[in-house]
């Protein structure tokens, strides 16, 4: 087995509960073999939380700025006294804003940190219904990559198949050609024993980046037209008689937007869900009195067509359909 990939299993079905990877950090050595990923390091979301904690440093400058700067207006002519006032008390609801919402920050960062510490604590004893709500809850404060898959690692130990594939999928979503991740979800879908629907070309290619990537992209080319835009109105002979200059970054901006929205919309429309009951009655029509269809294990993946009320219409990768109700499953884009 390729060292530098520690996954949930050893590649063979005989041992279905090998160990997890570690989560703390490596030595120095193991760094140097899981040079790729450390999957269950809890650096990700740290780095979460100190991006928070920088922009409480950013409002407590504003604050101060917002409170003590000189105003950049000229000093009014008549009713001085009230003015200032005037002025005094709109810096201090500027500044109390700012303080209250670097405050919310704070306590955001600090508490999802806790939370994310408690939370491998428990992983490491063997806790793990308890260390997947924790992962849950820290969610709730922002996701991660690294922390859905901690949190589908969690589900996993505790035999909840349908939630653990519905974790690893919302991970690539964020990071959608991690290995681990990848080889941890053929896994999970052997020991549910099911096949996932169908995917058409332009889902499986527009999935190869994240929503985040595509953004990029899109906002990458437009910048670039934008500059290129502005060079023509401050040098406008410097483009004269080379139109392409400005018509391929055109175009590429066009090109980029439009991917841009075939990604949201196949990343919002995705109507994918997992069964988290161990045996979920699929009924023939949408409500309890319909005769039972069939039955869904724990895992299986189904697509989403429609719902009613607290029911959904739901196909499997082998083409049955039928009503099962919503308590039943967990969607992928609730």
């Amino acid at each position: 087995m390729n060292p530098r990939r520690p996954l949930l299993i050893q590649h063979s079905k005989s041992v279905p509960h090998a160990p997890l990877a570690v989560l703390r950090s490596p030595s120095p050595a193991g760094k140097r073999r899981l040079a790729k990923r450390v999957p269950l390091d809890s650096s990700s979301l740290k780095e979460k939380v100190a991006e928070g904690r920088m922009r409480v440093k950013t409002l407590g400058r504003y604050f101060a700025n917002a409170l003590f700067s000189p105003s950049p207006q000229p000093p009014p002519t008549g009713r001085g006294s009230s003015d200032a006032r005037s002025r005094m008390s709109h810096r201090l609801g500027q500044a109390l804003c700012l303080l209250a919402a670097a405050q919310l920050l704070a306590c955001s960062g600090a508490a999802s940190e806790s939370q994310f510490e408690d939370a491998n604590r428990l992983y490491e004893t063997g806790k793990f219904a308890e260390a997947a709500s924790l992962y849950q809850a820290a969610a709730t404060n922002g996701v991660s990559a690294n922390l859905l898959f901690n949190l589908g690692n969690a589900h996993f130990k505790s035999g909840q198949l349908g939630r653990t594939m519905a974790a690893y999928h919302r991970s690539l979503r964020l990071d959608p050609r991690n290995p681990e991740t990848q080889a941890n979800l053929r896994f999970a879908r052997e020991q549910a024993n099911t096949q996932p629907p169908a995917l058409t070309l332009r889902q499986r290619w527009l999935r190869n980046l994240s929503l985040g990537e595509w953004t990029a992209l899109a906002s990458a080319a437009i910048t670039l037209l934008l500059l290129l835009l502005a060079a023509r109105q401050l040098k406008p002979g410097a483009f004269e008689g080379n139109s392409s200059w400005i018509r391929l970054p055109a175009l590429g901006a066009l090109g980029a937007t439009l991917l841009l929205a075939l990604a949201a919309s196949d990343h919002f429309s995705d109507s994918r869900a997992f069964v988290i009951e161990t045996k979920a009655v699929v009924r023939n029509g949408p409500l309890e009195e319909s005769p039972e269809s069939f039955k869904a294990t724990d895992g299986t993946e189904l697509l989403v067509h429609d719902r009613k009320g607290d029911f959904l219409e739901v196909e499997t990768s082998l083409g049955e359909k039928g009503w099962i109700h919503s308590g039943d499953v967990e969607l992928l884009t609730p």
